[in-house]
């Protein structure tokens, strides 16, 4: 209801009787002008007081709509935590499975290395071992 629909429930100028056309006078009489300044006061009375409760209402929705998007904030942010730490961890892994496996196969290719000097070192020996009997024939022959 209206400030003004409430003051017009009550009597329509702040309680005060006014001269009708049922009072037998036969002319109507204007209202005091103290019953017009004490309507208006009180429609005044009125709206200040719909204003103190439209402004109570403000603040208690403004202050559950800010609690509410704290605690939403909150969660999504204690989410947030936990899927970037689940991340963390699992970007960890990887990187650790990586390390290991280049580790694996710096290993395997040092045996590789390794396995291919040997082999040419024993093809080294043999080259020489041969070339040294060739020679020794091309000595024996020219000898004798």
């Amino acid at each position: 209801m209206s400030a003004y629909e409430e003051l017009m429930a009550q009597g329509g100028d702040g309680g005060e009787p006014s001269a009708g056309p049922g009072t037998g006078s036969g002319a109507e009489a204007a209202p005091a002008p103290e019953s017009g300044a004490g309507g208006m006061a009180r429609l005044l009375e009125i709206a200040a007081r719909n204003a103190d409760e439209l402004l109570a209402e403000a603040r208690a929705e403004a202050e559950q709509l800010t609690s509410s998007a704290r605690a939403e904030a909150e969660q999504l942010t204690s989410t947030a935590r936990v899927e970037a730490e689940r991340l963390v961890n699992e970007a960890r892994g990887e990187a650790e499975r990586i390390r290991a496996e280049g580790e694996e196969a710096r290993t395997k290719v040092n045996q590789d290395i390794a396995g291919l000097r040997e082999t040419e070192k024993q093809h080294r020996e043999r080259m020489q071992s041969h070339l040294q009997e060739m020679l020794a024939k091309v000595e024996a022959n020219s000898i004798g």
